[in-house]
């Protein structure tokens, strides 16, 4: 029985075209390559990075304005805060628009992947179904079983980055290191052709 799934084992791992690096001794088995070799065969690296507030940009919901680096939600002049760990639920859930967000990706991008209790996800997902009761026209939270959470925004599309003087500077950090980039090239050029 075991020299089975040790040759079905194999047998998986030639199918998705990863090879080990090396024969393993006799009598042990190997593992295959990555921890997930699904995620390897389709590429996908990390589906759910780290959420850091203070590095997200603002943006619209319907009619809300989120602002995550100061965990704040705007409404027709209203302010609500909202607690740091509640607002990265939101930011995931909006960040995959439409899409349905998985508890292992919020627990992934928000606690970091650290083992967190059902309760603690139950809650921020209480939370904003609360906000978004007491603010019209912004958006839902579908529960989907077995699957996960998806947000609804009111208005129909993704949601529309909100221009700020934080999200600006990210750009013109950006386009700045894009010229700088560009220019060693063309230095670069330059001495090559001497």
């Amino acid at each position: 029985m075991l020299s089975d799934t040790i040759a079905y084992a194999r047998q998986g791992r030639e199918e998705i075209g990863t090879r080990p690096s090396q024969a393993p001794p006799s009598g042990v088995v190997q593992p295959f390559a990555s921890p997930s070799p699904m995620i390897e065969k389709i590429g996908l690296s990390n589906p759910s990075p780290p959420i850091r507030l203070a590095r997200e940009p603002d943006f619209r919901l319907g009619a809300l304005t989120i602002r995550p680096s100061l965990c704040e939600v705007l409404t027709d002049g209203a302010r609500q805060r909202l607690q740091p760990r509640v607002m990265q639920v939101l930011v995931a859930l909006a960040r995959l628009e439409d899409r349905v967000v998985s508890r292992d990706a919020l627990i992934e991008s928000c606690w970091g992947g650290r083992i967190v209790g059902e309760d603690a996800i139950n809650r921020c997902i209480g939370r904003l179904r609360r906000l978004a009761e007491t603010c019209e026209g912004g958006f839902s939270i579908e529960t989907l079983a077995r699957v996960g959470y998806r947000l609804n925004a009111a208005t129909t599309g993704a949601p529309a980055p909100v221009p700020s003087s934080s999200a600006n500077a990210w750009n013109f950090r950006g386009t700045f290191a894009l010229v700088a980039a560009a220019l060693a090239i063309g230095a670069g050029a330059v001495l090559a052709s001497r």
